[in-house]
């Protein structure tokens, strides 16, 4: 059974354990895979983020101009299906709200040249949790 939600829907994760700092923010994670999405949302609820998901740079693009949500950081993988990708939705993201932090992740060297190009802060994926632990408490 896939569990996947519509393109268009918006997945708020629980909020951080109890015994976890306070939360320090939210980000907005778009990622096509449902399963590597739910692993790095855990991952980065266990850091005292909460998470909400998007499943496509389009669903992403229109959640944020809706405006309903205040995310604090952008993090988006490059390589996924639609009219975007994660280096166009960053493009677009720095036209539209540059205060934004976008964090693009990558397990495609070939996409690391563009992403550099264009000056866009890059991870690998799979991300060693102290690097992406390290990468979200520069925004906090």
């Amino acid at each position: 059974m896939n569990d996947t939600p519509p393109d268009s829907a918006l997945r708020r994760s629980r909020q951080p354990d109890p015994g976890a700092s306070p939360v320090r923010g939210c980000v907005l994670l778009v990622e096509d895979d449902p399963e590597g999405a739910a692993a790095t949302a855990a991952l980065i609820q266990s850091f005292g983020w909460a998470v909400a998901h998007s499943c496509s740079a389009e669903a992403a693009l229109d959640l944020i101009e809706a405006g309903a949500h205040a995310f604090d950081v952008v993090l988006a993988d490059i390589a996924m299906p639609g009219e975007f990708d994660g280096v166009e939705l960053a493009v677009h993201l720095r036209r539209m709200r540059p205060e934004l932090r976008v964090v693009l992740m990558t397990g495609y060297t070939s996409e690391v040249h563009r992403a550099a190009w264009d000056g866009f802060e890059l991870l690998p994926k799979p991300c060693p949790p102290r690097l992406l632990q390290s990468t979200l408490a520069r925004t906090a």
